[in-house]
């Protein structure tokens, strides 16, 4: 089980069967030994393992990232999509195993899925379209689909090319991820904790170019039969391209329209660049900031362009140029004689299809869900947090509040309107982060209270009175912490955070049980022990009488430090010890009701008289008034007679009972005392005391 908060990852977790037709053959061979045996004929049974393939069921998306129709900084965070069925991209075959695209071969974990981010005029989604058509023309989607029309995303081979992930990209962007089901905020309502997570391969970034927010589309597309149309992987570079040192924004644009055609550019002048090579301090400053690299033995400005598309400066040695040493620099060419192509704009989108002005080639992947996010190049939340105004609570900025804004914002300039006009009393604020706030308490009464957050950026001693009073702050309610301050109010700021930390804490039916089982099995042993503490504290008078003054003193001293079990086991063992006799042997009372016998039933005064040998009058006459001087006269002058052969004849089993009811008595109380085995005088002196009433019960009970 994983714990809350914490997750297990897996790279693919395969199904038991991939989504298709199968064919379950049954059959049955009897070996009979005679030709007439019968014969079973074979059965078939056709069944179909169903799995999204054209469109995603609502139920199967659980999270996508960034939020649907949303708007904000996310250039440092890669797309992604939860789906609640753990093995949807691994439920279908894109392409067979061991078949080989761009030298990648297909392996069992490569999915069929990938999510591919597109900017606006990269490429296009139509929708409610018959699943035919939804394919790259030439591609056949064998068995069945599960919509008769869907959506597909229409992209020119330069984008797929560009943006696209290649073969071995596919099941590094694609991953199970195992979250504890009871932890809400990672499961997000799935039944098993077993989430897939679909990555992209493209962040998203701020339009620098036109300083404005920039649209994208997120796209869950099926790979299907067109594993072949992914770009090759990019081999390991040890060297810079020449595309890679243009800095200039414009001369960058114009390369990349030229190389994908993706725009188009309206005008192309030259542009003079005055750099002189002479001046070693300007050279080292424009090196400095970026403008001006090494390449293989030549000093290239990133800045300007040539008709090549760069402006070689001229050829210097390493040394040389480590050293900052420009004397020996050979110029190439001219500074003022390098023209440069200019792009002036280009088209940012296309509300008609591209393939109608760019002639390229198109492929079609079936699009199972989109969807749509803006980024605004605000900042991530490292340069919020940066940013972030810390002033107290109730601390209104100058200005207002202001939208972050990209840094190619330019300011907007012009004269501050001023603050707002006041339209409540400012609030009072403190110099230690409280903010005086009305109060209504719970009588009633209408008072003004100070409260402090928990955020505010100034230390306080919590308790001021802890550390002269030298006690530990423990609280039971929310009452206990309500502190008055120097001025007469009250200061509720722990109050209110014990109260909401209390709701929190019940707000979770596994903190409630937690505590139910604690008071269940430890509050009622607390309780008895001081049920018993009070009943013997009560008694204190009748144990003056009972016991010695230092033993009062010892159990005194017991039940506070909690000891008053182990000293009752001591003296209970103790007093075995001192009195063997008396602590084996059970007493009994002088007088019981005894076994009921047959042979006494009947009148009792003959019965007596019998017995005794009197005469039956006399002994009617003591029965009636046994006080009487008469009786006691009679009683005196009686002569006992012999006795006859009526005598009470018991019977034998009840003698056999007895006498076995009382040995196995002994028996258990001898052992209860001194142990099992065979009881001797030398047993019952070596009886060993033990520290617990449980160890004496385990030792002669067998109990645990």
């Amino acid at each position: 089980m994983v714990a809350r908060g914490k997750f297990f990852l897996y790279d693919s977790i395969k199904p038991a069967l991939p989504a298709g037709k199968y064919t379950l053959r049954t059959e049955l061979d009897l070996d009979g030994s005679t030709v007439s045996s019968p014969q079973v004929a074979p059965l078939e049974t056709h069944f179909i393992v169903t799995a999204p393939r054209m469109k995603l069921p609502p139920d199967q998306a659980l999270m996508t990232y960034p939020p649907a129709n949303s708007e904000g900084a996310y250039e440092n965070r890669l797309p992604q999509i939860v789906l609640k069925k753990k093995t949807l991209p691994w439920d279908r075959v894109a392409a067979p195993p061991d078949v080989e695209f761009h030298g990648q071969k297909v392996t069992g974990k490569t999915p069929w899925l990938a999510l591919i981010v597109i900017a606006e005029g990269e490429g296009q989604i139509v929708h409610d379209q018959p699943y035919a058509e939804c394919v790259t023309p030439g591609t056949v989607l064998e068995g069945p689909v599960d919509t008769p029309k869907a959506s597909y995303l229409s992209v020119p081979k330069s984008t797929v090319d560009a943006i696209f992930p290649t073969v071995d990209d596919l099941r590094l962007l694609t991953h199970v991820r195992e979250v504890n089901p009871d932890d809400t905020e990672n499961a997000m309502g799935d039944d098993d904790g077993f989430l897939a997570v679909v990555i992209a391969n493209r962040m998203p970034q701020y339009d620098t170019v036109n300083c404005q927010p920039k649209a994208y589309t997120a796209c869950l597309i099926n790979l299907e039969g067109q594993l072949g149309v992914l770009p090759p992987p990019a081999p390991p570079r040890k060297f810079f391209e020449l595309d890679d040192l243009f800095l200039n924004e414009a001369v960058a644009t114009f390369a990349a329209s030229v190389y994908s055609g993706a725009a188009v550019p309206l005008t192309v002048g030259p542009e003079r660049r005055v750099l002189d090579i002479g001046d070693a301090t300007a050279i080292s400053d424009a090196i400095r900031r970026g403008e001006i690299v090494f390449h293989e033995g030549t000093l290239v400005d990133r800045v300007g362009a040539n008709a090549d598309g760069l402006n070689l400066i001229g050829s210097i040695d390493a040394v040389d140029f480590l050293d900052a040493n420009f004397a020996d620099l050979t110029e190439n060419a001219s500074a003022d004689d390098k023209p440069v192509l200019r792009v002036e704009s280009s088209f940012a989108g296309f509300d008609f299809p591209l393939y109608n002005i760019l002639q390229e080639q198109f492929f079609r992947f079936p699009v199972l869900t989109s969807w749509r996010f803006t980024c605004a190049g605000a900042g991530g939340f490292q340069e919020l947090m940066s940013n972030l105004d810390v002033g107290l609570l109730g601390t209104v900025a100058k200005g207002g509040y202001e939208r972050p804004q990209a840094d190619c914002v330019p300011d907007a300039g012009g004269e501050s309107s001023g603050d707002a006009p006041a339209t409540r009393i400012p609030l009072e604020v403190a110099e230690t982060g409280h903010v005086g706030l009305p109060h209504l308490t719970r009588i009633g009464e209408t008072t003004n209270s100070w409260y402090r957050g928990p955020f505010s950026p100034h230390q306080l001693l919590r308790n001021p009175l802890a550390a002269e009073a030298q006690f530990p702050v423990l609280a039971h309610v929310s009452d206990h912490l309500r502190m008055m301050t120097p001025d007469g109010r009250e200061d509720v700021s722990l109050a209110v955070a014990f109260e909401t930390g209390r709701l929190l804490a019940m707000s979770q039916p596994s903190f409630v049980a937690a505590v139910q089982r604690w008071r269940a099995e430890n509050f009622g042993v607390s309780r008895a022990r001081a049920f018993q503490k009070g009943a013997i504290l009560d008694k204190k008078d009748l144990l003056k009488q009972l016991v010695s003054p230092r033993d009062l003193d010892l159990i005194e001293d017991a039940i506070r430090e909690g000891l008053l079990p182990r000293l009752m086991e001591g003296g209970i063992i103790g007093a075995v010890e001192r009195d063997h006799v008396a602590a084996v042997s059970m007493p009994r009372e002088l007088v019981d009701p005894a076994v009921a016998v047959d042979a006494l039933k009947g009148n009792f005064n003959n019965i007596l008289a019998v017995g005794l040998g009197l005469d039956r009058a006399v002994v009617d006459m003591i029965a009636k008034e046994p006080a009487s001087l008469t009786s006691l006269t009679a009683l005196k002058n009686a002569q006992p007679g012999l006795v006859g052969d009526g005598a009470v004849d018991f019977d034998s089993k009840i003698d056999a009972i007895l006498n076995e009811t009382l040995e196995i008595g002994l028996g258990q109380l001898a052992q209860m005392t001194v142990g099992k085995g065979k009881v001797t005088e030398e047993t019952v002196l070596n009886t060993k005391p033990f520290d617990t009433l449980d160890d004496f019960i385990i030792d002669r009970l067998g109990g645990k």
